[in-house]
């Protein structure tokens, strides 16, 4: 009786713990969203909830309509550009796509050359990878940038898409060359004697296996080009060519800050990566564990 009585208060405990780090790490995503809905009149008061509830945030991201802020003078337009809101979305959604599977295709076929070719520094060629990938970006985004120029691709959109491959491919590169190194050759060989063709083995018998690893890689390369700044910040200039991270900065206007704005703007941003997480979350589990296991 007493050893269960200890087994629930561990329980509890466990519990208790987890729902509190839960709350924490939830807060902020909270109060974005509180504020989102907060009207303008309300924004300084330091409270979860509003006492009343506007939409009128969402509606000038999705619509373009302007803002209205009270002053000792009248009510004036706000100056951000919330016009721009849904052509920075499309610009950041098809830079992270385009990144996304360029990403996937490259580091997948090289991870596969890595692990079933032989050839001369075959083993140190994925950590050297690693290593590109903790070397910080700002290292290699001004030489990049510096290429980009001489090609036109300055302030345009496949500039980004060569930035960010240069941070996801090192690291994408390393983890496929982990899961796919964890597959069985003799499953490949059967397929082989079979009479099937290289290619027709690594489409209809690698690729399958190697799917959980795949999404992993997918859902790394969406986050980091989804979410980058640094690299938007430095190549593009046209206000109608920024992906949403940098497009929201321009919710600042000089001393004042529209609250709404940005934290409506953050709910529709983290949306996305929401609801990609529900949909692969077990695969992505799989993904990240699969390559620690040799095969």
């Amino acid at each position: 009786m007493r050893r269960a009585t200890r087994k629930r208060l561990r329980a509890s405990l466990i519990y208790a713990a987890l729902t509190l780090i839960t709350a924490v790490v939830c807060f902020p995503l909270l109060w974005a969203v509180g504020t989102s809905i907060r009207p303008n009149e309300e924004m300084l008061r330091l409270r979860l909830l509003p006492e009343h509830i506007t939409g009128a945030h969402y509606a000038a991201l999705l619509t373009g309509r302007p803002m209205y802020f009270e002053t000792a003078t009248g009510y004036r337009p706000s100056t951000a550009p919330a016009q721009h809101f849904l052509t920075w979305f499309v610009n950041s959604v098809l830079v992270t796509v385009t990144t996304t599977v360029l990403c996937v295709a490259v580091s997948t076929l090289g991870a596969y050359s890595l692990t079933r070719l032989r050839f001369v520094g075959q083993s140190v060629v994925p950590y050297f990878s690693l290593l590109g990938y903790m070397t910080p970006s700002i290292i290699y985004v001004f030489p990049l940038f510096l290429l980009i120029v001489p090609l036109g691709l300055a302030d345009r959109l496949p500039s980004l898409v060569l930035g960010y491959l240069s941070i996801t491919l090192p690291f994408s590169m390393w983890l496929m060359w982990a899961f796919l190194k964890s597959i069985p050759l003799e499953v490949e060989e059967a397929g082989l004697i079979d009479g099937a063709s290289r290619f027709q083995v690594f489409r209809l018998i690698v690729l399958p296996l190697a799917l959980p690893g795949i999404i992993a890689t997918s859902i790394f390369s969406f986050i980091v080009a989804w979410n980058d700044y640094l690299i938007a910040r430095i190549f593009m200039n046209s206000i109608t060519q920024l992906p949403l991270t940098v497009g929201v900065m321009h919710f600042f206007e000089g001393v004042h800050v529209d609250w709404g704005l940005m934290m409506a703007a953050a709910v529709l941003m983290t949306l996305p990566l929401a609801v990609l997480f529900m949909f692969v979350q077990r695969h992505l589990v799989v993904g990240f564990g699969a390559g620690g296991v040799k095969g």
